[in-house]
């Protein structure tokens, strides 16, 4: 069941990078996702931004994600995964980040707390340096959402620092073509990109990997797909409320 950890965590970072204006999301907001193998549902995953909070005296978006197997699935792998990130609503950086998983034996607790103005984050008694618009694994998906899709052609490369288990790494997205999808929202056309991420951290050598992301104001995460040696993987769209922009299906 590695392929559920792998799917879930793509379903909290970001494809694209392309700059806005307005931000294509707003409170309120909920998606969610199921994940299946060779067409069986495996796990199911959910994103909320559930309200404005004001921390440390800035405003920012709570936004909770969360990631589960199916209960037959949880027989043979386990999987529940709870983050919650605070995002600064002018600046699109994460104040504070929350994870806390359970995938099969494995579980973890995680505590970040950003202070960008020193390139910093702090975790436990720790620092840790970090570079200009670090984002965590969930903000990074909010962050990339507010950029615009003009003057995208075939093979831009874009990349994105990400702190995560306690490391500054980079998430490479190229960009591949665009494709019409029939969505459970209706038909949604979208762009199609490839993370690229070094090896050993999620992916490995010989994976294929692609996202569809939605070609509109909205830029909501519609499809993953991942080739494995055992077969394919689908993270899809099932669910989308209280978008910023509506779909007049």
């Amino acid at each position: 069941m590695k392929f559920v950890k792998k799917t879930i965590f793509l379903l909290f970072i970001p494809f694209i990078i392309f700059s806005q204006q307005k931000l294509p999301y707003k409170t309120g907001e909920y998606t969610s996702y199921d994940i299946s193998f060779e067409g069986l549902s495996v796990a199911f995953a959910e994103m909320e931004i559930k309200n404005m909070v004001l921390l440390k005296n800035t405003p920012t978006f709570h936004v909770v994600a969360t990631a589960r197997t199916a209960s037959f699935f949880d027989l043979f792998f386990k999987v529940r995964d709870l983050y919650e990130t605070y995002i600064d609503t002018a600046t699109i950086k994460p104040i504070r980040f929350y994870r806390n998983i359970q995938e099969g034996g494995y579980k973890k607790t995680q505590n970040y707390n950003f202070v960008h103005k020193d390139l910093k984050v702090l975790v436990k008694d720790t620092s840790y340096n970090i570079f200009e618009n670090t984002q965590d694994m969930l903000s990074a998906f909010f962050y990339a959402r507010t950029f615009s899709n003009k003057n995208l052609t075939k093979n831009t490369k874009f990349s994105v620092p990400v702190f995560m288990d306690e490391e500054n790494f980079n998430l490479d997205i190229l960009y591949l073509y665009n494709e019409a999808l029939e969505t459970k929202i209706g038909m949604v056309d979208c762009m199609v990109f490839k993370p690229i991420m070094q090896e050993g951290r999620v992916f490995e050598d010989g994976e294929r990997m692609k996202v569809w992301i939605s070609n509109d104001e909205n830029r909501l995460l519609i499809k993953v797909e991942t080739e494995i040696w055992a077969g394919t993987i689908k993270a899809e769209l099932i669910n989308a409320k209280n978008i910023q922009y509506n779909y007049n299906k």
